[in-house]
C-alpha cells in the first residue's frame, strides 16, 4: 500500500522535474521552475506546486500574497527523494545520445558513474548551504 500511495504522488512528470530543479540546480521561485527546459505552463506548475506542498515534500520559504514572489524549498521529505532523482536522471542520461545532454547532465553522468555515494552528499551539502541562504537573505528582509 505504501508503494502505492507513492507512486500516486509522482504520477506525473511534474513533481520530479520540481525536485530535480531545486535539489540539482538549486532554483526556488516560480520564474526559475520556468525558465526549465521542459516548458512546465502556469497551471500545472501551480497544480504540483501545492500537491508537493500538501504532501510535505517541499516549504514556502517566504509567504506572500502573491506567489510569484514566493520562494519553495525541498524539505526533508524532498531530500530523501534525491537518491530515486539520481537513479532516474542516471537513467535518462545514459538512455539518450551524449550530443543531446547539456554540460550539466554530462557532468552529473560522469560524477554519479564514478561515485554516487559521494555526489549524493555533495548535492545534500550543497543544498543545505543553498537554503541557509536563502532563509539568511529571507530574515534580513
Amino acid at each position: 500500500m505504501s508503494f502505492l500511495l507513492s507512486a500516486n504522488l509522482f504520477e506525473d512528470q511534474w513533481s520530479f522535474i520540481i525536485l530535480r530543479d531545486m535539489l540539482l540546480l538549486k532554483r526556488a521561485t516560480i520564474k526559475e521552475f520556468k525558465s526549465s527546459r521542459e516548458k512546465i505552463d502556469d497551471n500545472t506548475l501551480s497544480k504540483t506546486l501545492k500537491k508537493l506542498i500538501n504532501n510535505g515534500y517541499i516549504e514556502v520559504l517566504d509567504i506572500s500574497l502573491n506567489p510569484i514572489i514566493n520562494r519553495y524549498i525541498a524539505s526533508s521529505k524532498g531530500l530523501s527523494v534525491l537518491p530515486l532523482l539520481m537513479e532516474l536522471y542516471l537513467f535518462s542520461c545514459n538512455e539518450f545520445d551524449e550530443a543531446t545532454l547539456s554540460p550539466l547532465e554530462i557532468n552529473f553522468k560522469k560524477d554519479a558513474t564514478q561515485n554516487s555515494a559521494l555526489l549524493k552528499d555533495t548535492i545534500i551539502k550543497e543544498y543545505h548551504n543553498f537554503t541557509q541562504e536563502l532563509k539568511t537573505v529571507s530574515v534580513l528582509n
